[in-house]
């Protein structure tokens, strides 16, 4: 605010900003400047556009020539053109943006391309280590098996990629400005004002946004090809290449971030260009390998992982297209609502005779229970819904792993698949959580635990998935109705983990966030040893023995490289336990306490797989992985009794 007063002379003085008396609020220095995030804008949209000109120009600078001094095999030029537009198409949509003045729209376009684009990157590393097996036909297609090294145009897709990921990275600078300022996340309604998107656009969106992004992760790791040509080999992405199999990863991360982002984001717009954003760069890859499919010729077809990608990336496209529409109708309908409600006095007309007119303290009691029941009923719809999902995921894997994973031929024995037994211990610790979350009195203790127990279903079946995969190699033996049910439970177990997101975030909105929280030592410290330790164990073989051909055999461990299947599920249990502990130090008690149990609870399911698995060898003797993993699990408890001991102090 600002003072005038009158010299002694009498001239009126210079008006002064008083500073707060607090000194915490925003000073002239620190509020945001308009002027200054626009130009920061424009530098992420020029970059972003190079960028994509880079990649876009990658298949007429070679991106690979032969070792021995033949013709470079030249690239597929209709997948060429489809990656080039989508190279470019999120900057270039951040152009009309920018010159209306709408930063943070343009800011989140270019965050959600770059994020992809970081997965993209890791993926060009490929043309460096094994050109030949990456099947980037948009940018070459061999004809030989002659050995290929890197060109300059993969420097320019790499340079290009780069280039992107770093305009993302502007491009969250320039929203975290914005949300600085006056009206982010402002609505007509007052009761959409500052809610995330995922609530003022509602369920059905929000669930198909999430559905499409699931879709989009499970096709990066399907085959992005069927080839007859014995030129083009498609392995599967988690036994390619390691620069592969980790591109795939962090782009499925990269995604899975990106959504559960702009669903959380208080901004409608900034969720639309988020979800826009990753979509058209996601179309860059999968939609490119669908278009190489399909302009390949006989030899060579789109594979499922190029169809579902395209499908799942096409509808986060259209999914952040209509979030603006869907939430300015539903802001629309709720102030007609408020219009119409009969508590809404009409403006200018008089009482009715004999009308009991309440007052305005009772008006506002009441409005206030109206609201404390509507976000009460909020939070436990969201619950039911994680834990119906839950239980139906439970029930897959359990039906999973009692019918056969193998189709064999009738006179085959049928081998056992001792991975199954892991499996049913996962359904069983998921489905007595679940069951808690149909509980409304139950239902907020227990969901963080849920939040972690999910991930065992995925780990468990990823194990079973490797019994398979190995299985499916002998010619007339295929997967089996077991197999099916199993990997539709690993997808219903990731759909209960948004769920169970997003019925924390419900519960965050009802509770004083005017403090920020605080990070606890004791849990950070000894969570943290723990987690540590029962990552080095899922790291390593939990036993190891003689398998039935006299050979030794242990289970893969983190070393060795590329990783299976299992090894996957491993890494996958291993980061949300880490994530976990992470959380629950700078949560509240009661929460950190559930996270930090479901964690433990989460590393003893593997720790029982040593036992249930054990049988495939002969002479077993205990391997590396069981005391670090028995540590961790000791020392996550200690930590979730340390905090139920600050709770009650």
């Amino acid at each position: 605010m600002a003072s005038s007063t009158r010299s002694p002379d009498g001239r009126r003085a210079e008006p002064e900003r008083i500073p707060s008396s607090g000194g915490t609020g925003l000073t002239a220095v620190d509020e945001p400047d308009p002027v200054r995030a626009r130009r920061g804008t424009v530098l992420a949209v020029v970059l972003g556009i190079v960028g994509g000109l880079g990649v876009a120009s990658a298949p007429v600078l070679q991106a690979v020539r032969a070792v021995d001094g033949a013709a470079a095999p030249a690239a597929i030029g209709a997948a060429a053109v489809w990656a080039a537009v989508f190279a470019v198409a999120a900057p270039v949509l951040a152009v009309p943006a920018v010159l209306a003045r709408r930063t943070a729209v343009a800011g989140a376009l270019l965050a959600g391309a770059g994020a992809v684009s970081v997965g993209a990157a890791v993926l060009d590393t490929q043309l460096w280590s094994d050109a030949i097996d990456a099947n980037r036909l948009e940018l070459f297609r061999p004809d030989t098996a002659a050995e290929l090294a890197a060109g300059t145009g993969a420097y320019a897709a790499l340079a290009g990629h780069a280039l992107i990921a770093f305009a993302g990275l502007l491009g969250m600078v320039a929203v975290h400005r914005a949300s600085l300022m006056d009206g982010y996340g402002d609505a007509r309604s007052a009761e959409q004002v500052g809610r995330a998107t995922g609530a003022r656009i509602g369920f059905l969106p929000s669930a198909v946004a999430v559905a499409a992004a699931v879709v989009l992760v499970g096709a990066l790791f399907a085959p992005a090809f069927v080839s007859e040509d014995p030129v083009i080999l498609v392995p599967t992405v988690v036994e390619s290449d390691l620069a592969a199999s980790a591109g795939a990863g962090i782009l499925a991360a990269a995604v899975l971030i990106v959504v559960a982002s702009a669903l959380a984001s208080i901004s409608p717009p900034v969720a639309s260009g988020a979800l826009v954003g990753a979509g058209l760069a996601a179309l860059g890859v999968v939609g490119t390998r669908l278009v190489a499919g399909l302009a390949a010729g006989e030899r060579i077809q789109p594979g499922p992982g190029a169809v579902w990608g395209t499908v799942g990336a096409g509808l986060l496209v259209l999914v952040g297209v209509c979030i603006p529409m869907i939430d300015r109708t539903r802001d629309g309908r709720i102030l007609k609502t408020l219009a119409a409600s009969p508590s809404a006095p009409a403006q200018g007309g008089p009482a009715k005779p004999g009308a009991v007119t309440p007052s305005a303290k009772g008006v506002a009691k009441a409005a206030l229970r109206a609201e404390a029941a509507a976000a009460r009923a909020r939070i436990a719809r969201w619950h039911v819904a994680a834990g119906a999902t839950g239980i139906v995921t439970a029930l897959l894997a359990a039906a999973g792993a009692l019918l056969p994973v193998l189709d064999i031929p009738g006179d085959t024995a049928r081998p056992d698949v001792y991975a199954t037994r892991v499996v049913l211990v996962a359904a069983l610790v998921l489905v007595v959580g679940c069951v808690w979350l149909l509980l409304s009195e139950f239902a907020s203790a227990v969901r963080p635990a849920v939040g972690v127990l999910w991930v065992t279903i995925p780990y468990s079946v990823a194990a079973v998935s490797q019994s398979v995969v190995l299985a499916t190699d002998v010619p007339g033996i295929g997967a089996g109705i077991g197999a099916v049910l199993l990997w539709c439970a690993a997808v219903t177990a990731g759909v209960t983990g948004v769920l169970t997101w997003f019925a924390g975030s419900a519960e965050r909105e009802e509770i004083d966030t005017s403090e920020g929280p605080s990070t606890s030592t004791a849990v950070l410290a000894v969570g943290g040893l723990g987690a540590v330790a029962a990552f080095v164990g899922l790291g390593l073989p939990l036993f190891r023995g003689t398998d039935a051909r006299g050979d030794e055999y242990a289970p893969a461990s983190f070393a060795e490289v590329p990783w299976n299947l299992d090894v996957w599920g491993r890494v996958l249990l291993g980061a949300a336990v880490v994530l976990a502990v992470i959380v629950a130090s700078r949560a509240r008690p009661a929460r950190a306490v559930a996270l930090l149990l479901g964690s433990a609870v989460a590393v003893g399911v593997y720790l029982v797989s040593w036992p249930l698995t054990v049988a495939r060898v002969t002479d077993p003797e205990m391997g590396a992985g069981v005391v670090p993993a028995t540590v961790g699990i000791v020392l996550i408890a200690a930590a979730a009794a340390l905090t139920a001991r600050r709770r009650n102090r």
